[in-house]
């Protein structure tokens, strides 16, 4: 879980969240990226991209 992680910006329990929902999360990011101006915007969003990714691929995540 994310939120026992110092790095992540937000405070907020992802364990509820299913597959599916953060794959969305994923490609919004992904439709975003090409939006950001500023180095460190595009530094931030790749930052939380890595979060959800990790999130998405831990093995507690099969519903």
């Amino acid at each position: 879980m994310l939120v026992n992680d110092p790095s992540w910006p937000f405070d907020m329990d992802l364990s509820v969240l299913d597959t599916g929902s953060i794959t969305n999360i994923l490609t919004d990011i992904e439709n975003h990226l090409p939006l950001i101006e500023s180095e460190g915007g595009m530094i931030e969003l790749l930052r939380v991209k890595q979060l959800f990714e990790t999130e998405l691929m831990t093995s507690r995540r099969l519903h």
